[in-house]
């Protein structure tokens, strides 16, 4: 790797990489209705899960640890309308899921308050992303993972899918 590579990689990181939580990521945006989860400015990637516009890192006040505040916008009131008894149940669903290898849905509910609505709904934060993203920054870091971790994974891919 060339020394102008590890300037530009240093340069991308954000201020939780690095250790320097700046105060503008930390300010909160919203509070969720039952006054447990506070929204903060700070995104977090979620270019893995079509249908999230926006996710935010959020605290969890009760248990006073991250989760990710996600948000999913609608177009328009009535597309909203149309679609809200099957989102709840969907929801519900999700929320009443218990696995230790599936990430938490901790709680739901729906802004119609704008002309655009939406759903949010909190989940358990995962700071090593998706599996493909660590494998990713993994394979960049250590030329071969030990098949012993190989097996840990897809026992536990496995476990989530029974």
């Amino acid at each position: 790797m060339s020394g102008n590579n590890l300037v530009n990689e240093k340069q991308h990181k954000s201020p939780r990489e690095s250790g320097e939580d700046s105060e503008d990521e930390s300010e909160i945006l919203e509070e969720s209705p039952c006054g447990r989860w506070l929204k903060r400015r700070e995104e977090v990637e979620q270019r893995d899960v079509p249908g999230i516009d926006c996710a935010y890192l959020a605290m969890d006040t009760e248990e006073g640890v991250e989760v990710v505040w996600n948000e999913v916008q609608f177009s328009e009131r009535k597309n909203f309308k149309s679609q809200e008894e099957k989102i709840q149940l969907v929801f519900e669903n999700l929320t009443q899921l218990e696995h230790p290898n599936i990430v938490k849905f901790h709680r739901y509910w729906t802004d119609t308050h704008n002309d655009k609505p939406r759903v949010i709904f909190i989940t358990e934060y995962m700071s090593s992303g998706s599996l493909k993203q660590f494998l990713k920054r993994t394979k960049r870091n250590v030329k071969r993972l030990p098949l012993q971790a190989w097996r840990r994974w897809c026992k536990q891919i496995l476990s989530a899918l029974r």
